[in-house]
């Protein structure tokens, strides 16, 4: 079988790190499916053997993107070239996330050609991405191709159950492909390392967005100073590098022990840190997969923090006990010097958010959202915005009561000696890597042995209304 694996690129992250493993776990256990991955940037690593580079495939706007007919043409050419014949699948990633436009005609185009065609979307332009969205205008209505020889693969219940309402009344499937967590490498650590990091550390592997939710880590470390708190890497996007600044600085005046990008700060391996940790937290508001919820188990290390529950459902009915984590850090809303600014701040942000996606307010939005934030007088600190959060950990921190508040809502230490070995030997049952070679490899021949249709294209607002709902809104999630 002959499989054409797309994305934009290849640079380090998760979709790079999904097929890198996809692609070295094939290699080991079936050399009868034959893959080539058609990228748009050249691919700095080693662990991807079949590589095609495809002028006009990487990010681009839709002022600068290729001609998707020519695209569509390239892309051929190279599988061809690189496979030695038409390929059987075509597997695109995040097709419609709006970073390239061109590319989301070209796979329509594909698609029209009665080619098998696995969609495989690991972020979506209507969840909190309105520029992203923006960008598809043109070609939206053509987003989403439907047959019964065109699948989808998402990767979290949430997603299996929007895409199943986006699809329900056409041929097409869709399935639920949770990533991967392969093993762990054996650690590198020196005693060198260990004393240079800082002691009682509790560890944010996280690169720096706004989704990330900073201001929860600054308040917690507020309230549990025997403890040291970091993020691991500072933001590559420039316009979250103010407010991280802004983070660094606020934390620093107010002597709370926390560090933003502590792993640019020591040259050490990943694995390295993670090991010196005491703990790990989250404090992310929005993930895609979950990738954060798994991995410090398979490090024998202890999850505190943020659980959210719509993305981590799947991984309760697969054995990960995260009952731990809280789901709200409630705050008096007098707390916040400027309470009266939060239902104009939520009417304003909403507007906008809204507008930025060109539909029209629902009706009783703004009460929708202010009390999914606010319930019985407390509002969620991981939903107000940065300014907010800042007002409420200088309120808090003069206040030994709400101090108090803060460590009772939040379990930073584990109390069950069974806990880690329980959820490591999960994470390593339900989220191997075999498991995951297998599944795809059954939705691949499901896929081929699928009866031809005709194409359709599925409305992809019915998808943006399931997204753009008032009491999802988060105001971290606005800009």
């Amino acid at each position: 079988m002959k499989v054409a694996v797309v994305h934009y690129h290849l640079e380090p992250g998760g979709v790079t790190r999904v097929i890198e493993n996809t692609l070295a776990s094939f290699e080991q256990k079936d050399s009868s499916i034959n893959l080539v991955v058609l990228t748009g940037r050249k691919y700095k690593g080693d662990k991807i053997k079949n590589v095609r580079i495809v002028d006009g495939l990487d990010y681009a706007s839709p002022n600068d993107s290729v001609d998707p007919a020519k695209l569509k043409e390239r892309m051929e050419e190279a599988a061809l070239t690189a496979l030695g014949g038409k390929p059987d699948i075509w597997h695109i990633h995040n097709h419609s996330l709006g970073k390239n436009p061109s590319l989301t005609k070209a796979t329509s185009l594909i698609a029209e050609t009665n080619s098998c065609v696995l969609l495989h979307p690991h972020d979506f332009a209507e969840d909190g991405r309105p520029t992203n969205f923006g960008a598809l205008k043109d070609v939206y209505p053509k987003a989403y191709p439907t047959s019964s020889n065109i699948h989808y693969a998402v990767l979290n219940h949430r997603d299996f159950s929007f895409m199943e309402g986006l699809l329900k009344n056409s041929a097409s499937k869709v399935h639920l492909l949770a990533n991967a967590i392969p093993p762990i490498q054996e650690s590198t650590q020196t005693q060198s390392h260990s004393t240079k990091l800082p002691d009682n550390l509790i560890l944010y592997p996280v690169r720096a967005v706004r989704r990330k939710n900073l201001g929860e880590l600054a308040l917690i470390s507020s309230v549990y100073g025997d403890y040291f708190f970091a993020n691991s890497l500072g933001p590559t996007n420039p316009d979250f590098i103010p407010t991280f600044n802004r983070w660094k600085q606020f934390c620093k005046s107010l002597k709370l022990p926390v560090t933003f990008g502590l792993g640019e700060e020591f040259d050490y391996p990943f694995e390295d840190i993670m090991n010196s940790a005491s703990g790990v937290i989250t404090t992310s508001i929005a993930e895609g997969f979950g990738l954060g919820f798994l991995e410090p188990w398979t490090f024998n290390k202890f999850l505190c923090g943020r659980n959210i529950s719509e993305i981590t459902k799947d991984f309760s009915h697969m054995g990960i006990q995260l009952e731990h984590m809280y789901d709200r850090i409630n705050i008096n809303l007098d707390l916040l010097p400027s309470n009266s600014s939060l239902q104009p701040k939520i009417k304003s942000v909403l507007t906008k958010f809204f507008a930025d996606y060109g539909q029209d307010l629902p009706d009783h939005a703004e009460s929708e959202v202010y009390n999914s934030i606010v319930k019985n007088g407390q509002l969620d600190f991981g939903r107000i915005d940065e300014t907010m959060q800042e007002e409420i950990i200088c309120s808090i921190i003069k206040s030994e009561t709400a101090l108090k508040d803060i460590r009772d809502q939040v379990q930073i230490n584990c109390t069950n000696d069974l806990l880690i070995p329980e959820n490591k030997q999960a994470v390593r049952e339900k989220f191997s890597l075999d498991s995951y070679t297998d599944k795809l490899k059954n939705i691949y021949f499901n896929l081929v042995n699928s009866p031809k249709s005709k194409i359709a294209f599925a409305d992809g607002n019915l998808l943006l209304e399931f997204f753009l709902r008032p009491e999802r809104l988060n105001l971290l999630r606005t800009n």
